[in-house]
């Protein structure tokens, strides 16, 4: 595995915050230009200076758009779409505390993108395995309402998150938390 630049990892956190913004606007407004401009200005504002508010802006507006395609404009959720969501997010705002305290000319190191690379895919895992079945149980996104479903789905995150902090600290020991 190469090192990659730290600027190259803040394109490519750019990249991700403005297809999380896309993908949760209702598809008429990404259809013209005037939305998918302001999403890649949001994610570039966020790139650029991940240890401010903006990393915190794109993700609340990515949700507010989401709720309001889902329960505005009656496009029905689906929970691909809230998984994907959800993901891009969570790879998001990982990847933007990893810029935060890297400078832009720095490397990054290897140690560092496998261990990332790693929590991420198990917080992923974890996320598909708490969402199939909440699916499957519910009969479906469309049997659930939208407000309903993000509470779930907050829930669910919680609860993984939960279960990830009570774990294994990355050296391998058990957490001192209580």
């Amino acid at each position: 595995m190469t090192t990659p630049h730290s600027l190259s990892w803040r394109m490519l956190m750019w990249a991700v915050g403005t297809t999380a913004l896309l993908v949760a606007m209702p598809p008429d407004y990404r259809a013209g230009i005037v939305m998918p401009l302001l999403a890649a200005l949001i994610g570039l504002l966020a790139a650029a200076e991940p240890e401010n508010s903006w990393v915190l802006c794109l993700e609340v507006v990515t949700v507010v758009a989401w709720l309001l395609t889902t329960v505005v404009y009656g496009h029905t959720p689906s929970w691909t779409v809230a998984l994907a969501i959800g993901a891009l997010l969570y790879i998001h705002h990982g990847m933007a505390a990893i810029a935060a305290h890297i400078p832009v000319r720095a490397r990054i190191p290897v140690a560092l993108q496998v261990g990332w690379l790693g929590r991420a895919g198990g917080v992923l895992a974890m996320s598909v395995a708490v969402c199939l079945p909440v699916t499957v149980l519910t009969g479906g996104a469309s049997a659930i309402p939208p407000a309903l479903a993000v509470v779930l789905g907050a829930g669910g995150a919680l609860g993984v998150a939960h279960a990830l902090t009570r774990g294994t600290t990355p050296a391998g020991g058990r957490s001192r938390r209580p």
